[in-house]
């Protein structure tokens, strides 16, 4: 069974410059059932102002087309967004999503409070666990501002870009945060959103996906059931990226389905 990719970014991302035409191409040619477009919206980025600003206009007229052109009964095509959270931005994120037909909606945390992990002066004058705690308690917040998204994009992203704290079990990004982990889960539990299983961590030079294992072991645990799964590409070869060592990893912790958004509800699918 191949898996949709349900997190993909293309020109319209201020980080990525391939046309969404290229990234359909190469996700047909992979043989993928389908792929849901993400681009980036992260209103009120200080780091580089107006990056991830969207022409939602533009956006949404082509990707329409090219669910014209590109849609048959074996591959389909879903207009998302990748919606960088901050609770400020909570009631904007609001009228926005009420004025807008998107399919699938990514809450991501790429900012804690104004700045981006992805740069090292996140990190610098201070231990490790304090940014990370910091990181994992901007999402709590997120959160509870604004639980508008579907499916919460790369839940321990900042460990994607930081420092290793823990030298026998590098890429367990719970058990020094459980407290804080937990409750996030539960939340969204609670609220019935999705969490992503997002294999872009692998182009990172990690060995296992964001969230790691670890989290997915308690998220499920906790019972939480309902996952998205995405590359989170910005270039044609990331398409799928590591879509083949998915399934056993998900299936032993014991998932079984997944979902792909359509119209804002999930449609579940087997993993295998």
């Amino acid at each position: 069974m191949t898996l949709w990719d349900a997190h993909m970014h293309s020109s319209f991302s201020g980080d990525a410059h391939t046309p969404p035409e290229e990234m359909a191409d190469t996700a047909m040619e992979k043989h993928l059932p389908g792929i849901t477009f993400t681009d980036h919206l992260d209103w009120d980025y200080l780091e580089t102002p107006g990056l991830f600003d969207l022409n939602i206009e533009e956006y949404l007229q082509r990707i329409a087309q090219l669910q014209a052109n590109f849609n048959t009964k074996d591959f389909h095509i879903h207009l998302g967004l990748e919606l960088g959270l901050q609770p400020h931005l909570a009631g904007r994120h609001r009228k926005l999503l009420e004025s807008c037909p998107f399919d699938f909606v990514i809450g991501s945390s790429h900012v804690v409070h104004g700045k981006d992990p992805y740069y090292p002066s996140y990190f610098e004058d201070r231990p490790c666990h304090e940014a990370y705690r910091e990181y994992y308690e901007s999402i709590l917040e997120n959160i509870e501002a604004f639980d508008g998204f579907d499916s919460y994009g790369h839940l321990d992203y900042v460990f994607r870009y930081g420092p290793s704290e823990d030298s026998e079990n590098p890429e367990d990004t719970y058990r020094n945060y459980s407290d804080i982990v937990d409750a996030i889960l539960m939340e969204l539990i609670r609220r019935d959103k999705a969490l992503e299983i997002n294999s872009g961590a692998y182009r990172c030079g990690l060995t296992q996906p964001n969230p790691s294992l670890s989290i997915l072991k308690r998220y499920y645990e906790l019972g939480g059931r309902l996952i998205t799964i995405g590359a989170d590409a910005h270039k044609p070869e990331h398409v799928g990226l590591r879509f083949d060592l998915l399934p056993e990893l998900l299936t032993e912790i014991g998932f079984r389905e997944y979902a792909v958004y359509e119209k804002r509800s999930p449609v579940l699918y087997p993993i295998r």
